[in-house]
């Protein structure tokens, strides 16, 4: 059966407040989070980022940073490892599970792989620091180191798509327990919403575990919040050697939802 194994999980918050910092001041910042992210990959343990098939950037709000050329994403990791990347915003806050896919698919001999999710509001702009649509927004990196086992069908482990009808929330719920159901978990952690959408989403999974909402201290943190909720919630219940289903929601209505093994030993850390 395949697997997908969560063996680091780090998050590292950035201040909304960017009025006193240059676009290369905020480059130079979230180069100088990567690298700590990475330098900690694995430490005390038999392997290291350098072991890694790939390093997927993935991101909501920052294409525009990068196509407008004030920050270039090729120059975001020191390439030392010799580990290739690439950066991806099509699927928004849902991201990390199509990287997820793309690897099972195209990359299925290298087991190790790092998703690095950047949302840094680097240029100011009101529209992604709060928004009627999920409310006020938390910025930051996460990064997430995987191993993953391929025998057998990855389709019972991830599962992506887009959300139709005119709710988007309702649609996302409604797939949240099909998955839960069909991967039978007991655990899901999911994105931090404003307690107007959050509170419905969550009574309709009332019969499975959630990890912790964030949303009153984080904000919505994107792509981010589902990661953030584990590494919080791993320091007051340890989650090790136990399945989660963790799930994002893209504002355009693409989701994802991933099976997740987490790992003995998993190694979390909180920036």
């Amino acid at each position: 059966m395949p697997k997908i194994i969560l063996k680091d999980a780090f998050y590292s918050p950035f201040s909304e407040e960017f009025a006193d910092k240059s676009i290369e001041q905020s480059a130079e910042q979230i180069r100088d989070v990567i690298r700590q992210h990475t330098q900690s990959i694995g430490a005390d343990r038999d392997y290291s980022y350098s072991d890694a098939g790939h390093h997927y950037l993935c991101s909501t709000m920052m294409d525009s940073v990068f196509s407008a050329g004030a920050i270039a994403s090729g120059n975001l990791l020191e390439n030392d490892a010799l580990v290739s990347q690439s950066f991806t915003h099509a699927y928004e806050c849902a991201c990390w599970g199509y990287c997820l896919r793309y690897h099972f698919e195209h990359k299925p001999h290298q087991p190790l792989l790092a998703i690095s999710i950047l949302d840094i509001n680097s240029m100011e702009m009101k529209y992604w620091s709060e928004n009627e649509q999920w409310g006020k927004s938390g910025f930051g990196i996460t990064t997430l180191f995987f191993e993953i086992q391929q025998e057998g069908d990855a389709a019972d482990l991830l599962h992506t798509g887009v959300a139709s009808g005119g709710n988007n929330i309702i649609s996302f719920a409604s797939f949240a327990k099909q998955v839960a159901r069909k991967c039978q978990a007991s655990i899901l952690s999911l994105p931090f919403f404003p307690e107007s959408m959050s509170v419905p989403v969550r009574r309709s999974l009332k019969d499975v575990a959630l990890l912790s909402d964030g949303h009153a201290h984080y904000g919505h943190a994107f792509g981010s919040d589902p990661w953030i909720a584990f590494i919080n919630d791993h320091q007051q219940q340890d989650f090790a050697d136990q399945n989660i289903v963790f799930g994002s929601l893209a504002l355009r209505g693409y989701y994802c939802f991933a099976d997740v093994s987490v790992a003995v030993n998993v190694h979390t850390r909180h920036f």
